[in-house]
C-alpha cells in the first residue's frame, strides 16, 4: 500500500491498483489514471520534479504526459500521473479505416510541434524487450511512457521536430508495419519490398507518415501493406 499526495489531496495506491513496474516506478491505475510512483533508489533516468512540471503544462493528445505530479505525506517529490489508456492491440489498429489513421498521424505531428516548441526530444519508443510495450493502440496510437523524455536546449525547435519525427516513423515502420507483416505472413514476407516504402520517404525528404498519407488508397494499413509485399 501505497500514500501520494497530488493537488486533489491524499490518495492511496492499494496492492489491487498495482499494474506492473519498470527501471523508474512502480505502476499503479485507478480509473482512467496511471500512477509512477517512483522506487527508493534511482535505478536509470528519470524525470525530475522541474522536469514533471514542464511537461504537465503542455496539452498533448496522442503522445501522453505527466498530469499531475505526486508527492509524500512529507512533501518529497515521488514520481507522476499520466493518462490509462487501455492496449486494443496491434490487430486493432491496422484494421482502423483509413481516415481514422491519417488523423491520427496528423495528431502524433502537432504533438510533437508542442513538444519542439520547448524543445523536448522523445525516447524510449522501442525497448530492446518487445514485452515492454511504451504504446497502446485504441482507436489510433498512444505513446503512454514519456520517462525518458528530456530537454535539449542546444538544439533549435526544428532540429528537435526532425529528430522527433525521425522516432516515429521508426517506430511505425519497425512495431507496426514491419511488426505486423512479419507476424501475418511469416515465410511470405519480403522484407525489401516493404522497406521499399521508408527507403521512398527518405528520398522525396518527407515523413513516412506524409509518404503513407500520399500513397495509401486501401480501406486499412492492413491491406496496404498486402500490397506492398505480396
Amino acid at each position: 500500500m501505497k500514500f501520494v499526495v497530488n493537488k486533489d489531496g491524499p490518495r492511496i495506491l492499494f496492492p489491487w491498483n498495482y499494474i506492473g513496474h519498470g527501471g523508474e516506478a512502480k505502476v499503479y491505475r485507478k480509473e482512467n489514471l496511471v500512477y509512477k510512483y517512483y522506487h527508493f533508489f534511482e535505478f536509470n533516468n528519470r524525470l525530475s520534479l522541474e522536469e514533471v512540471q514542464l511537461l504537465e503544462k503542455l496539452t498533448t493528445k496522442r503522445i501522453l504526459l505527466p498530469q499531475d505530479t505526486l508527492y509524500t505525506f512529507f512533501g518529497k517529490f515521488k514520481g507522476y500521473t499520466t493518462q490509462y489508456v487501455k492496449n486494443l492491440g496491434l490487430i486493432h489498429f491496422m484494421m482502423l479505416p483509413t481516415d481514422l489513421v491519417l488523423n491520427d498521424f496528423n495528431l502524433l505531428k502537432e504533438d510533437n510541434y508542442t513538444l519542439s516548441k520547448k524543445q523536448v526530444v522523445i525516447c524510449d519508443l522501442m525497448p530492446k524487450d518487445y514485452r515492454i510495450c511504451n504504446y497502446s493502440f485504441n482507436y489510433g496510437l498512444y505513446f503512454i511512457d514519456p520517462g525518458k523524455f528530456y530537454r535539449n536546449v542546444k538544439l533549435s525547435e526544428e532540429e528537435v521536430f526532425l529528430e522527433n519525427q525521425n522516432r516515429l516513423d521508426d517506430f511505425l515502420y519497425f512495431r507496426v508495419l514491419n511488426h505486423y507483416a512479419n507476424e501475418e505472413f511469416g515465410s511470405y514476407y519480403n522484407y525489401s519490398k516493404l522497406y521499399q516504402i521508408k527507403r521512398y520517404a527518405s528520398e522525396q525528404n518527407i515523413s513516412l507518415m506524409d509518404f503513407i498519407a500520399s500513397d495509401i488508397s486501401e480501406d486499412n494499413l492492413s491491406e496496404y501493406v498486402k500490397r506492398k509485399i505480396l
